[in-house]
Formats: C-alpha cells, structure tokens, sequence
C-alpha cells in the first residue's frame, strides 16, 4: 500500500527534490490549545508534524465544534490550498505541544509537478480522502449513533494495528460523528462489557478488532472499506 504521509511523499522523490522542499521550509513550535490554520484564511503552505498532535476542526455559527479527524506525527496538512489556491476549508488546532515543518506552496508545488512519481502520490492521496468522505457522508445520512460509534472505533482500531494510540475524549468522539457525549458513553460502556474495548481517562483501546469488524459487517450488510481520510 501507498504511504500517503510525508515519509511517502520523501520516498518517491529523488535527492535535489527533497532538499528543495526541506531546504527552504521553516520550523515553527505550537502549544496545546493553538489555533494553526482557521477556516477562510488564506493559503499559502503545506504543515508537516514533527511532534505533537492536532485535530482538524470546523465550527458552526453558535460555536459549535466539529472535530474531523486527528493529525499526528508524520502526517501533513494543507495540500489542498497548495494545488488550488482557495481559503483553507477548515481549522487545525494543536491538541498538544508540538514542532511543525512549514512548506511554502511554490515550493511543494514545484517538486510534486516536476516528478512523475510525487505526482502519482499526491493522486493516491487525494483519492483516499474522497474515499474517507464518501463513507463518513453516507454514515451520517444512513447510519444510527450506535453504528456510527462502531464504525469510527473501527478506523481507530486500524489505526491502532499501525501503532497509533488514540487520546479522545467521549465529547471529541461525539463531535467526530456528529452526536453527543451520553449517547457515545452509552455506546462504549456496552462495547466495554463485551470486553471489546477498553476505555479510561482519554484513552480508547480497541481489544477486539475481529469482534467490532463483524459487528460492522452485520450493520452495513457488506465487508468493510472504511478508509481513514477526510
């Protein structure tokens, strides 16, 4: 499978490309609670984590958070205003401390369009999303809360397989699927008793992947495609 992080996109990219990127990017540090991107606000460089842990939110007019995903370490951002140029279409905000690596637009643009295989990258990653946000439009159009709890510990679960550990409250998960914290917590405290999680203070372990998969299976009426991008 295609790496779709940065370590993927450095993969395929020869010795002078990489330098071009690196080269001309700039280090910035960012603390728990800071807002990286807003949504609306110009575009003009891709994020690369070093360290730390942001999540990818948007806000209704009440001040009502949408939290979309988690970004970690490894994982970049901001790609989307690189080939287009629009306002960025949501907000990033650190959920801990941590360092970035800032990319300028020319910069990315220039590499990706002067390599075949980075271009072939950039492709693989866009279709993932697409993929991400067709499941999540179709769980939140087809899907009752109980089943979309399952199918996002899923992801998480996957994830998990990969070495990612997870540090959500059941409010961010709420906010992840678009319910509320007491009907997550109902939800988990059932997955709990079925030994097929574990859930403590902002941790979430999924124990049984095997069991939630079929539980997935059996609530789609199909094998399971979740795919992770957004």
């Amino acid at each position: 499978m295609l790496d779709r992080n940065w370590s993927g996109l450095q993969k395929v990219l020869d010795a002078p490309s990489r330098q071009e990127l690196i080269g001309r990017a700039r280090t910035l540090k960012v603390r728990k609670g800071q807002a990286v991107l807003s949504r609306g606000e110009p575009s003009n460089e891709i994020f690369v984590i070093l360290e730390g842990r942001l999540q990818v939110v948007l806000y209704s007019t009440d001040g009502r958070e949408v939290s979309l995903r988690d970004l970690r370490e490894g994982e970049l951002f901001g790609e989307l205003g690189a080939i287009d140029g629009a306002a960025r279409s949501a907000g990033v905000v650190a959920a801990a401390d941590g360092r970035l690596l800032a990319i300028s637009r020319e910069s990315f643009r220039k590499v990706v369009l002067g390599s075949p295989e980075a271009a072939l990258w950039l492709v693989s990653r866009l279709t993932w999303q697409i993929r991400g946000l067709t499941d999540r439009v179709f769980e939140l159009s087809a899907l009752n809360v109980r089943a979309r709890v399952h199918c996002e510990l899923l992801r998480m679960a996957r994830a998990q397989m990969s070495g990612v550990r997870h540090e959500l409250t059941h409010a961010e998960l709420a906010s992840r699927i678009g319910t509320h914290r007491e009907a997550v917590t109902r939800e988990l405290k059932a997955l709990a008793d079925q030994n097929i999680i574990r859930s403590g203070r902002r941790r979430l372990e999924v124990v049984d992947a095997p069991a939630l998969e079929a539980i997935v299976v059996t609530g789609l009426g199909a094998p399971t495609e979740l795919e992770g991008g957004w």
